[in-house]
């Protein structure tokens, strides 16, 4: 079952320019989405459509099989919602601002307590869970913001770049629990990023967005395939023949563009057969930047390995 469907979905301010061009999409459970586009690419306008915040233009998008905008209330009892705004209440500790919102899901006072606790400790907030946030450095607003859209257990997650002014050590931390989630607790995450490299490590499945426009979705490898994005095998070594394919780049350095593991061992095995040296292998394999720009600019020659 897919948690979130969205079909032909348009959104246009003044009548004339549509900020979203009928785009589509459909997102199964437990599947960790990353939403990934310029500034201006229509990325905020989605999940602002999605949270029922805004109308769209034309189209339809549901969540859990019940129709966005027509089912608000129910929606944000299951749904939880980090945008790169979020706020809380400066005036209360951390844990009183769990124990508000926890509250304002209806959550029973025994789980609510045991729920506080165990995300405060997760994120590294126990020691400072009586401390008012209105004292909170930058990645530690952050941090609580996330904790309050995971109070309610939701079964699904919005995030808008969660893990922005978090140092190294705090943004593996909050990636870690947004992955746990998902497999775990098959918490469907729809997140929106600028940092490529947070979203290469956790999520499953992407969406490249650019002036209101799909330009691609699916996996890595299903994205990869569609620019031609193989991976490249580069062989350091001896007496190594070209004749299986290898490409002599310079020395004793060689290369063949490959589309998985499995070509590996018939390419090493014909050349210790035919007396050829090998004294490195490397694949190397496209990174989720080099892809990302190759759908944004379009152009074959934009990226190389």
């Amino acid at each position: 079952m897919n948690t979130i469907n969205i079909s032909n979905l348009g959104k246009s301010y003044d009548g004339q320019t549509n900020v979203l061009n009928n785009i589509s999409l459909s997102i199964p459970r437990g599947e960790i989405f990353g939403f990934l586009g310029p500034n201006g690419s229509g990325k905020t306008t989605t999940v602002r459509i999605l949270n029922g915040i805004l109308s769209a233009t034309s189209g339809y998008a549901e969540i859990l099989g019940k129709p966005v905008k027509e089912n608000n209330i129910e929606l944000h009892g299951f749904c939880g919602v980090m945008t790169e705004s979020s706020s809380c209440y400066e005036n209360l500790t951390a844990e009183q601002n769990l124990i508000f919102f926890g509250r304002m899901h209806g959550m029973e006072e025994k789980m609510l307590k045991e729920r506080t606790n165990f995300i405060l400790k997760r994120l590294e907030l126990f020691d400072v869970r009586n401390k008012k946030v209105k004292a909170f450095s930058t990645g530690m607003r952050k941090r609580i913001s996330l904790a309050i859209a995971i109070i309610h257990n939701p079964q699904v997650l919005f995030l808008d770049e969660p893990t922005s002014g978090l140092d190294p050590e705090n943004a593996l931390n909050v990636l870690t629990l947004i992955k746990e989630l998902a497999e775990e607790s098959e918490v469907t995450v729809f997140l929106c990023t600028h940092q490529l490299k947070y979203a290469e490590d956790i999520c499953t499945l992407y969406g490249f967005i650019n002036n209101g426009n799909i330009l691609g979705f699916g996996t890595f490898d299903e994205l990869a395939s569609k620019k031609n994005a193989s991976i490249k095998l580069k062989i350091r070594g001896k007496n190594i023949s070209e004749k299986i394919g290898l490409v002599h780049e310079d020395n004793n350095l060689y290369s063949k563009s490959i589309s998985g593991d499995k070509e590996v061992t018939p390419i090493v095995q014909s050349i210790l057969i035919n007396g050829g040296e090998i004294y490195e292998i490397v694949q190397q394999k496209w990174t989720l930047e080099q892809l990302y720009f190759k759908y944004i600019k379009g152009a074959l020659d934009d990226v190389t390995l």
